[in-house]
């Protein structure tokens, strides 16, 4: 299914969205790529409700794949599941909308990468470290190796899709001061992501960092979805068909 436009007074042309056309956006794309963003909010909200409900638990000191381990586990693994599924919805909407050009395929390739990543993150839950669960015995095993090596996976995935990104953003007429966010989001979620892994993973304000570390690439996801909602409507002179 692709997207086309008539306008009337010319001819058919190729639906180009991102760019000053993207006011012809349609619903259902918009929808998609919302998914993304919908996905990381309820994730962050069902975390910390987790956090601050669960005995023992640090959220400062602690990462949130924690929450996935003792009594209750299942809610946080649950929720990676989720965030996965709706991450992968989202980067069916990206491919729709940035249909041709820079990051056409690079972009909702990583970002659906990274959904998988999450999905399996819910699948292999980390081992217990850091005095969490209290009294669970700490030993490194196979399913905690492959946790720790999807969590890397999934936010190496994000914060390169911001990189890529910036380069079609910065090629977009009416997009282009965005360019400068999207690339200062990858990077901002690569150092926090590292100041994670410095302080231990399992300490001091580890889990902080890594909360930040998803914070800042869900606030530019919210942000694009409200711009994007905003030229939704395309001028009267101007109807999009799709077939």
């Amino acid at each position: 299914m692709s997207a086309t436009t008539i306008d009337a007074v010319g001819p058919r042309s190729r639906f180009h969205p991102v760019a000053a056309s993207g006011l012809m956006l349609s619903p259902l794309t918009w929808l998609l790529v919302a998914l993304g963003t919908v996905g990381g909010l309820v994730f962050s909200v069902a975390y910390t409700l987790e956090g601050a409900t669960r005995q023992g638990y640090d959220w400062l000191a602690q990462p949130i794949s924690a929450l996935s381990l003792g009594p209750g586990g299942w809610v946080q693994r649950a929720n990676f599941v989720l965030f996965g599924l709706l991450m992968v919805a989202s980067a069916v909407g990206w491919r729709r909308l940035l249909a041709a050009g820079r990051a056409a395929v690079a972009f909702p390739a990583l970002r659906a990468l990274a959904g998988v990543a999450l999905l399996l993150d819910g699948v292999f839950s980390q081992d217990p470290s850091g005095g969490y669960p209290p009294g669970a015995t700490t030993a490194q095993t196979l399913t905690g190796q492959l946790h720790t090596g999807f969590a890397a996976l999934a936010i190496g995935s994000l914060a390169a899709s911001w990189f890529v990104l910036a380069r079609r953003l910065k090629a977009e007429p009416g997009w282009r001061g965005w360019a400068p966010a999207a690339a200062l989001t990858g990077v901002l979620s690569l150092a926090f992501m590292m100041a994670f892994g410095a302080a231990g993973a399992h300490g001091g304000v580890a889990g902080l960092f890594e909360r930040l570390a998803g914070g800042v690439d869900s606030l530019l996801g919210l942000a694009l979805v409200v711009a994007l909602l905003a030229r939704l409507r395309a001028p009267a002179s101007i109807r999009t068909v799709t077939r």
